[in-house]
């Protein structure tokens, strides 16, 4: 027999930045997109893996996607 380890979805696992980007106004999703594109210095296939929530953004790249929503998508526990 194998073992299959089940996986579920935890709270702290939420995709907020999908959240956030899927509920941008039309007119401001391409400029926003390009934004993070070139701080966050990541390619369109990363960009689309964190949207659709296929992988974690990184810690370090919070920062710089806060900044540019002009509010806390993400919390930090200090």
């Amino acid at each position: 027999m194998s073992n299959i380890e089940e996986t579920n979805q935890t709270p702290t696992e939420i995709n907020h930045f999908g959240e956030w980007i899927n509920n941008l106004p039309v007119g401001a999703y391409p400029e926003v997109r390009k934004n993070l594109l070139r701080e966050c210095k990541i390619t369109e296939q990363v960009f689309r893996h964190w949207k659709c929530g296929n992988s974690k953004v990184p810690v370090l790249a919070h920062g710089i996607i806060n900044q540019i929503a002009g509010k806390e998508i993400f919390k930090h526990e200090v």
